[in-house]
């Protein structure tokens, strides 16, 4: 493992033994995530960025020719991968504010500690930095559905378990497939209290069962606003209470809200790093 500390972000490491496998989840990503993806990095100037994990790396080539310089960083890299191997939820060996922006996509639903990952995330980025994460939607329509039947996001994949789930291990490190998919209040959350407001949350390919339900959509929006209203009064009521300000009450009714949350199966969510 790469010892934490104040290195150059462009280095490149070719000694560092990949571990018994090759390639990550996030290199069979739908063509709808990738242009998401390069319409976001559009948007802003192009400066240094870091991918992690990196795996195969489905857009990286199309960001450098747009202008981004590249930093690539993955724990199971696939053969070839002239990148650094270090641990995304452990502190990265990276200066604070080396980067513009952080990648990461189709990786935070396998990281054990989710909320190091995200402050790490945060830590790297200089500020008015951009992270870009994608990651499976566990709250669309039918997902909900089907958490309400089965407790799991998709309800012909069966339950999350040491056979399919658990994917091996190299050393003290253990590949986990989609053991830890987060909600996008839980990501939210991480995201705050690592000092990042959230942009964005754009959408990837439909969910063709939660399309077919949309006409729900106004009841999920009514209960979003119910449920932030009730909170609020409880807190009010109580004397130890500590009511939401009004703003933190909009976004998450906003976030909520969203029809891309809804009816989408993938969530590409932009935050950016507070002066």
């Amino acid at each position: 493992m790469i010892r934490p500390g104040p290195i150059d972000p462009g280095a490149r490491s070719d000694t560092l033994g990949a571990p018994r496998r090759g390639g990550t989840p996030e290199a069979k990503l739908g063509n709808k995530v990738n242009r998401e993806v390069l319409s976001i990095l559009a948007d802003h100037d192009p400066g240094l960025l870091l991918d992690i994990p990196a795996g195969t790396g489905p857009v990286i080539g199309e960001a450098r020719k747009a202008g981004w310089r590249t930093v690539e960083v993955d724990l199971f890299p696939p053969d070839g991968f002239r990148g650094v191997r270090a641990d995304a939820c452990a502190p990265l060996p990276f200066a604070d504010g080396a980067f513009d922006c952080v990648l990461s996509m189709e990786g935070i639903e396998h990281f054990e500690n989710q909320a190091a990952f995200v402050r790490e995330c945060s830590r790297v980025l200089r500020p008015g930095g951009l992270l870009i994460i994608t990651t499976p939607n566990v709250m669309h329509i039918s997902g909900r559905l089907s958490h309400f039947m089965t407790g799991q996001r998709v309800l012909k994949r069966g339950f999350i378990n040491e056979q399919e789930t658990y994917k091996g291990a190299d050393g003290q490190w253990i590949l986990h497939g989609h053991a830890f998919l987060v909600d996008v209040f839980r990501l939210r959350y991480f995201l705050r209290i690592a000092g990042m407001r959230v942009g964005e949350i754009r959408r990837g390919n439909w969910s063709t069962s939660s399309l077919l339900m949309a006409p729900l959509i106004p009841v999920f929006q009514l209960a979003a606003r119910f449920a932030v209203k009730s909170r609020h009064r409880i807190d009010e009521r109580d004397p130890h209470g500590k009511p939401i300000p009004a703003s933190v009450a909009e976004d998450i009714v906003r976030v909520a809200s969203s029809t891309n949350l809804l009816l989408s199966s993938k969530l590409i969510i932009t935050a950016y790093k507070e002066s």
